[in-house]
């Protein structure tokens, strides 16, 4: 299986230290330097999992010509066939540092631009994504984290390339471009991210009845194929293609750290799709990719093994 991800691609970061005392310069307490674990995050995690999971991948994205983004691609150039292909306006790359505070996390640091990107840059990115439809690709991940990258351009010219070309396209969106993603196989937001586009609360979304009624609407509205939504606690559920709700409760597991959680699972989605599993099994794999996601602390990239269905 061949993917092209497209998306916001970010460097995570995990600064861990140990607490001495209070500052004398002011009401803060001084972290010792323990360590710092750098790994890819975003779209380039989604890409990571499923080249773990035997896939053949393209990346595609932004990456700034800094020091993160020379960190960045030498993780990345670690992976043997991960091809990348990246693109720089002058922004800074995306950054999360995340501050353990004696293992107990206490702090995010971000630093980012989230303008969109020009007309110049939406051009050259559209060029790369018809060289890669044309290269026998089996499907378009775009996973969308409010960057600047996804401009309603940029994504109706991808859905256009893709689907004339009969190429499927998986969608893991947030709340700016949520309604921009027409007609696509797979749609997959979470709870918070379905509230905030119907501009609902979330609160409203826990009653699995009133959840099937705004996954109804909203699947009309986005016409695509199959509506999956990630609950947290509450498991995942799903609208398939002949419109059926599914609904599968959580496993039971300690959440150690949610980080990437949610790019695991996406993963887990389009590989168990594309190995054509029916719903059920879909939706479970998703519940075991979450449980591994959950298990460590910081960024965790599958295995098969994870996905087993006895895990």
């Amino acid at each position: 299986m061949r993917a092209l991800v497209l998306g916001d691609i970010i460097l995570d970061s995990f600064l861990k230290g140990t607490k001495t005392r209070q500052s004398p310069e002011a009401d803060a307490p001084i972290l010792l330097h323990d360590s710092t674990n750098y790994v890819a995050g975003g779209a380039a995690n989604v890409a990571l999992n499923l080249h773990s999971l035997g896939w053949d991948v393209s990346l595609m994205g932004l990456v700034g010509r800094d020091a993160q983004g020379e960190r960045l691609s030498n993780l990345l150039a670690t992976y043997k066939n991960l091809e990348v292909i990246s693109f720089s306006d002058g922004r800074p790359t995306t950054h999360k540092q995340r501050i353990l505070v004696d293992g107990v996390y206490q702090m995010r640091v971000d630093v980012e631009s989230t303008l969109a990107i020009e007309i110049g840059i939406v051009e050259d990115i559209l060029r790369k994504v018809e060289e890669e439809i044309k290269k026998e690709l089996d499907i378009v991940v775009i996973q969308d984290y409010n960057k600047g990258l996804l401009t309603p351009d940029l994504i109706n010219g991808i859905l256009s390339m893709a689907m004339a070309a009969g190429v499927e396209v998986v969608v893991d969106p947030k709340k700016d471009n949520f309604w921009h993603y027409k007609a696509v196989s797979i749609f997959k937001p979470n709870r918070k991210e379905l509230a905030e586009a119907n501009q609902i609360d979330v609160a409203a979304l826990t009653d699995l009845a009133n959840l099937e009624e705004v996954m109804r609407k909203s699947k009309i509205k986005l016409q695509c194929d199959q509506l999956i939504v990630t609950l947290s606690e509450a498991g995942i559920a799903a609208l398939d293609q002949n419109d059926t709700f599914h609904h599968q409760s959580a496993l039971s597991h300690s959440i150690t750290d949610v980080c990437g959680a949610g790019d695991s699972v996406f993963a887990a989605v389009i590989d168990a799709t594309k190995n054509t599993m029916g719903i059920e099994d879909v939706l479970h794999r998703c519940l075991l990719a979450g449980k591994a996601a959950c298990s460590i602390q910081g960024t965790y990239i599958l295995r098969q093994d994870d996905l087993e269905a006895n895990s």
